[in-house]
């Protein structure tokens, strides 16, 4: 009996000694010390209706955007980072969904805000705000438009987007390119925030290539 239980308290130690996965604010707060913006909650509406213009204005899912925007904009008090790049580590962690919400959030609070669909390998932007995504980011790396000519708004807020365009078969070259950097310093003058959704960092390199031009990043950790 004491062998047994000696057993299987030592085996609940190691267990949960060695489980890694972040469940929560405080097992993220353990393994870096960069700030954390906030956590959202989570709600089984969201898969259907995962827009904040979806949601009720006093709901928690709704509360937790307007508290990332809020501390976004603590984390920039000198106002010098105007493009921020949203990536994950993997694919369906959420990317996405927040760089749309936090765009409309920050719209929402009178901001001038363009979004970038820059993940040229699965772009879902178009998808969850319903505009087209045949000419975009793509098409004014090319040239074949000017960039003013391919921006769609959105809602009834400053929302401009720019969808990702064609899929190319060289992301990452396009975007680490001189002309990327000179579109996203176009852009800081034209908006207050520039939000650019971005790959997942561990599949693909565009992220990494990309951050080098924008004034921060912000890394969307899922549960689990």
């Amino acid at each position: 009996l004491i062998l047994g239980l000696a057993l299987g308290a030592g085996g609940t130690i190691v267990r949960s000694t060695l489980d890694s996965r972040i469940r929560n604010e405080q097992d993220l707060r353990r393994v870096t010390e960069v700030p954390l913006l906030g956590s959202i909650r989570f709600d089984q509406d969201a898969v259907k209706k995962p827009l904040l213009t979806q949601t009720p204005p006093q709901s928690p899912r709704a509360e937790s955007f307007r508290q990332i925007r809020t501390n976004l904009q603590f984390a920039n008090v000198t106002g010098h980072a105007k493009s921020v790049l949203v990536t994950s580590a993997l694919p369906g962690e959420g990317k996405s969904t927040t760089a749309t919400n936090l765009s409309i959030a920050l719209a929402q609070a009178g901001h001038t805000v363009c979004l970038v669909d820059a993940d040229l390998r699965r772009p879902m932007v178009d998808d969850y705000l319903g505009l087209a995504r045949d000419a975009g980011l793509t098409t004014a790396l090319l040239g074949s438009n000017d960039v003013n000519d391919l921006l769609q708004p959105w809602g009834d807020e400053n929302l401009y987007v720019l969808a990702s365009g064609q899929i190319p078969p060289n992301p990452s070259e396009l975007l680490g390119s001189h002309d990327m950097k000179q579109l996203i310093l176009r852009l800081e003058e034209a908006f207050d925030t520039v939000i650019i959704d971005a790959p997942p960092l561990l599949p693909v390199t565009d992220s990494a290539v990309l951050a080098q031009h924008v004034g921060g990043a912000v890394l969307v950790v899922g549960a689990q």
